[in-house]
């Protein structure tokens, strides 16, 4: 049996660690059943399918955290509106 080791994560990151570590014991076992010659295209294929989608997976969830942020905060506030250049003094002596 092998070593475990117990660490502390975020809970709501416990789906992404899990699917790291299938992902891992997958292309351990690819790799393993993999006929000769073949095994680093089978691992590569394999890790650039897999990992794209989890890729994917990271990039909404921070998006959707991204999201969730922006709605807590309400709606942004409208730009204040500019006003034009005025008049600060008087006219000058000696001008016409």
């Amino acid at each position: 049996m092998k070593p475990t080791l117990s660490i502390e994560i975020p809970a709501d990151r416990e789906v992404l660690v899990r699917q790291v570590l299938a992902l891992q014991d997958e292309l351990d076992q690819l790799a393993l059943s993999a006929p000769d010659g073949t095994v680093l295209d089978a691992c590569e294929l394999a890790v650039l399918e897999k990992g794209r989608k989890l890729n994917t997976d990271i990039l909404a969830q921070a998006v959707a955290r991204r999201v969730t942020a922006a709605e807590k905060k309400g709606r942004r506030s409208e730009p204040a509106p500019v006003v034009g250049p005025r008049k600060i003094a008087g006219r000058q002596p000696g001008s016409s």
